[in-house]
């Protein structure tokens, strides 16, 4: 334990930066996990899903994802290309054997029966990736003089300490950005305290992500990572075969708006321009992500979610867009599951993503 304790000292002794998603270079950091998590809102930290969650959320590794491996390739907006690979690791043979001798079958996480009573470690690993393909390179004119390619690796290793109901995760995340001969690199980590209660139907998780600083920077100078510090709350309805959850994200950073165009209006007898101020529950929204899953029987899930913070920030006065509406299906069949999910952003496109887990 001293060594655990030194290595989280030391992991938080640099500066701790705080930055919203879209102002950062490594805003790759939030593009994680499995078509099953985009079709949730991308923010369902407390729902017990696969092993790709704990791309999201260290401290969801259980014994059921020991060696459960989870695919996924999504096609992006713009003809970007995403996947990522994780992997629940084995443990050594003499902790497989504690946790055989001490600790209840984990049943599905939908009906509940997660009741460990004693101390269990967990991991699992993955990487993340972008490619944008080949992209026109252009002097200061505007003249094209050739081609280039952009590229986002992400390795990346969650551990998790489970005592009881409750969990303490731990992901270590090495970002690295490759724009043609330029080159970004991070060190970011993930820090969760998870609760588990109700047999497992209600779980709620304090989630810190990309805690973090650079380690290379583009053109000499120093980025923060895209800090969030979230809550997230995930419930098994008892009678019913739903699981709702909701999410706050953004603790640190209560106002979320920005200067919107849409908001500034003229009046059409005086000339004059005012800002239409917005109240105060729309910011509050802004941090909230609902989403929904249902279950049919034991092998198809269906899942819907919302982000109301991407509807606002997408929307355009003179077209109706559904910005921020997700929904996938997971599909079970043998030692397999199949996820499809899909999320609209913008009049640009939706992102569909699909997934594949096996347990091997």
């Amino acid at each position: 334990m001293s060594k655990l304790h030194f290595l989280f000292c030391f992991l938080l002794s640099g500066p701790l930066y705080c930055q919203l998603t879209t102002g950062s270079s490594f805003s790759n950091l939030e593009i994680f996990g499995s078509a099953r998590i985009l079709a949730l809102g991308s923010s369902s930290a407390a729902h017990p899903g696969d092993v790709s969650f704990t791309a999201l959320n260290p401290a969801a590794i259980n014994e059921s994802h020991i060696n459960q491996w989870s695919i996924t390739s999504q096609a992006a907006i713009g003809g970007l290309r995403r996947g990522s690979l994780t992997v629940g690791l084995p443990l050594p043979k003499k902790w497989s054997n504690k946790i055989k001798n001490n600790s209840q079958k984990i049943l599905n996480s939908q009906k509940g029966g997660l009741n460990l009573k004693t101390f269990n470690f967990f991991m699992a690993a993955g990487v993340d990736y972008n490619h944008s393909g080949q992209l026109e390179r252009r002097d200061v004119q505007g003249n094209q003089i050739g081609f280039f390619t952009a590229r986002e690796l992400t390795p990346r290793v969650a551990l998790n300490a489970q005592f009881g109901p409750f969990s303490f995760g731990f992901g270590a995340k090495l970002p690295i950005i490759s724009y043609d001969t330029f080159t970004s690199q991070a060190i970011s980590t993930d820090y969760a305290f998870q609760w588990t209660a109700d047999s497992a139907r209600k779980q709620i998780v304090l989630l810190m992500r990309n805690v973090g600083w650079n380690i290379e920077y583009f053109a000499q100078q120093r980025e923060m990572l895209p800090f969030d510090l979230q809550i997230s709350f995930s419930q098994k309805l008892r009678y019913a075969p739903f699981r709702y959850n909701i999410a706050y994200t953004h603790i640190e950073h209560w106002d979320l708006k920005y200067l919107d165009p849409q908001l500034l209006i003229k009046d059409p007898i005086t000339g004059l321009e005012f800002y239409l101020d917005l109240p105060w529950y729309n910011n509050l929204l802004r941090h909230l992500i609902f989403s929904v899953e249902a279950q049919l029987g034991q092998r198809i899930y269906f899942q819907l979610g919302y982000d109301f913070r991407r509807q606002i920030e997408n929307r355009i006065q003179t077209r109706r867009v559904s910005a921020g509406i997700s929904s996938g299906i997971m599909f079970k069949g043998g030692k397999n599951s199949f996820q499809y999910g899909s999320s609209l952003f913008n009049v640009a496109g939706r992102i569909n993503q699909f997934s594949l887990i096996r347990n091997f």
